[in-house]
Formats: C-alpha cells, sequence, structure tokens
C-alpha cells in the first residue's frame, strides 16, 4: 500500500521538523511513505529544513511555487503532485502520532471499498508540552470505530471534521476523479478540500471513522486568524454555506442542519472572543453576519444572541469554574485513554 503523506505549507518553518520527525519514525507498517510538500512560495526557511531531511525521507517530493497561490489552490496542488494510492493531507504545524500510519493501514486494509476515513486527533498546547480536551463534537465522532454508509449521513457527521486538515485520508484516484469533473475552482474559500471530500461521498457513499489518536493538532495557531477575528469567521460562514448548498440545494435537511451546526460554531467563537478579551466591532458584524445566514434557525435566537449579550466577566468566570473542577478529570481520562492505546 501505498500513502502519501500531503503536506501544503507557507511560512511553517518553525514547525516542519516536528512534523517531518515524527513521519520519519513512524514504524510497524508495509506501507510505502510518499511525503508531498507543496510550498506557497514561502519566504522563510522552509526549503532548508526540507533539505534536512531528504535522507531521512527518501520518498519525499517537494515543490515551491514561485508565487503565492492562496490556500485552496495549494491544498489542491500538494494531493495533485502524490503518487499513492491514499493521501492523508496534513496541516504543517501538526504532528503524526506514533504507530498512526500502521493504525490506518490495518483499517484501510480491513475496510475494502471506502472512500477514506476520519482519524482521531490529540489536542495539545501550542509547543506541544501539554494534552488539552476535546471539544464535544470530537468526543461523540470518535466515540467508537464504525463504517458510516449514505452521503448525507456521512457529510452532515464530517461536514465540520472535513475542515480539519489534518483528519483525513482519502483515496487519491476518486479525489482526482472529483477535482477534474468538479468547479473546484468556484470554491477557492479555504475550504476546497470539503467541497472536494463532499463530492467523493456522491459517488462513493462510505466511510469510517478511525477512533484511534493518529495526530496531534497544534491549538493556537490558526493561520487564517492572521487576516484578523471577523474574517476568521466569515470564512466559516460563508464557505459552508456555499458548499452545503452547492452539494445539497439551498433548502434540504441536510441544508439546514449544517447551518444550524456552523451556527453552534460562531457560539463558540463568540464565547472564545470574549475569554480574550477581543475589542472593536467584531461583535457588531459577527451579529449582523448571524443575522443574515441563521435569523430563520434557533441556534441564532438561543445560542448566538446571548452569547453576544452575556458580559465577559460572567464567560470568564464560568471558565474559571470549569480550570478548577471538570477540566482535570477530562484530561486525566483523556490521558489514560492515549496511553492505554
Amino acid at each position: 500500500m501505498r500513502l502519501s503523506i500531503c503536506i501544503p505549507t507557507y511560512n511553517r518553518g518553525q514547525f516542519l521538523p516536528d512534523l517531518l520527525e515524527s513521519i520519519a519514525q513512524q514504524t510497524g507498517h508495509g506501507c510505502e511513505i510518499e511525503v508531498v510538500v507543496s510550498d506557497n512560495a514561502s519566504t522563510d526557511d522552509t526549503p532548508a529544513v526540507i533539505e534536512r531531511f531528504r535522507s531521512r525521507l527518501p520518498r519525499l517530493i517537494y515543490r515551491r511555487h514561485e508565487n503565492n497561490l492562496g490556500p485552496d489552490r495549494n491544498f489542491l496542488s500538494a494531493v495533485e503532485l502524490a503518487s499513492g494510492d491514499w493521501c492523508w493531507l496534513m496541516g504543517s504545524d501538526d504532528v503524526v502520532e506514533t504507530g498512526a500510519v500502521a493504525r490506518i493501514e490495518r483499517t484501510l486494509n480491513a475496510q475494502p471499498g471506502i472512500a477514506g476515513l476520519s482519524v482521531e486527533r490529540v489536542l495539545y498546547s501550542f509547543d506541544l508540552a501539554s494534552q488539552r480536551n476535546s471539544p464535544p463534537y470530537d468526543r461523540a465522532l470518535f466515540s467508537s470505530s464504525r463504517l458510516l454508509r449514505g452521503d448525507r449521513e456521512i457529510f452532515l457527521s464530517s461536514a465540520d471534521y472535513f475542515g480539519y486538515l489534518s483528519g483525513n485520508v482519502f483515496d487519491r484516484q476518486l479525489w482526482a476523479d472529483v477535482v477534474a469533473t468538479s468547479p473546484v475552482d468556484q470554491f477557492y474559500n479555504a475550504y476546497v478540500h470539503v467541497y472536494v471530500l463532499g463530492n467523493m461521498l456522491k459517488r462513493r457513499p462510505a466511510w469510517y471513522y478511525l477512533a484511534e489518536p493518529c495526530v496531534r493538532y497544534r491549538t493556537d495557531n490558526d493561520f487564517f486568524l492572521g487576516e484578523g477575528e471577523y474574517r476568521r469567521l466569515e470564512i466559516d460562514v460563508l464557505g459552508y454555506a456555499a458548499i452545503v448548498r452547492a452539494l445539497y440545494g439551498d433548502d434540504s435537511p441536510v441544508t439546514r442542519q449544517m447551518d444550524k451546526r456552523v451556527g453552534k460554531h460562531v457560539f463558540y467563537r463568540l464565547l472564545s472572543a470574549k475569554l480574550r478579551g477581543v475589542t472593536g466591532d467584531f461583535y457588531r458584524r459577527s451579529l449582523g453576519l448571524s443575522f443574515r445566514h441563521y435569523r430563520r434557525s434557533t441556534v441564532f435566537w438561543l445560542a448566538i444572541v446571548p452569547a453576544f449579550a452575556v458580559p465577559s466577566v460572567v464567560v470568564r468566570g464560568v471558565r474559571e469554574v470549569y480550570r478548577r473542577t471538570l477540566r482535570p478529570l477530562r484530561l486525566a481520562r483523556l490521558a489514560s485513554r492515549t496511553a492505554q492505546q
């Protein structure tokens, strides 16, 4: 089995060594691992980092674009350069868990006919020194390893997680077929990979969930936050709205459920902004954006509006209570489970 780990990157030379080292140390598998790095015209030391790992990663493909293509074209470029049977898109600041390739190989061999699989992530601090609690959505999605069929069912379960670049392994040829026959250029909204995966499910509606840690997610390092808090929120709202409507229409049950799901993400982003002391016109603009997209949904009135109204001091107080009570218990359970696997 040939597995291509496809890494789109831009000015992540600081983090790439952790990722490449974690790939080089994978053992206990029979995969032919190909590492593909698509560099979006980085201006840092990314080329030098790649050269340091060439002897450790013999099947290392590196292309540095002359100009920045934008994130979506670079995502597509990383997969286009690959030749494996399966591709694992990987954020260039994340890390592959020990034994992850062996787990993925075992699963793919046992699940013929799937379009791909989602792998469990473990959240870590920015410096990868300490684990963090997984969000409720992750805990529900990876409550057990299982096969799911039906494109609508899979998309509703996984669309959020499809947005996480490092979380999914997929059939390379099926991906290429979708890209060649679909208007992907209409979805350069930072989530073109979600659109492609959604179309793959329509052609092969079978997906597996591997509830075993395979990737370390480096938190507090969101590339798109560099464009500002409001723009980061807008990317989620507009991107998912366009994709789900292209796949399932303007007023389908899937579309309504996805609007509600993204609305919940807006709720959590608002609370996060209040915890971090975000000021300015972020809240006013976010309220307008949310009203335009979610005013017909209960999530707007029961979650988003209260999140706008609650004082920041109350949000911080609730967080402090959580940190002193529930958080230590959850972290202990998570560490125990990770150690067992």
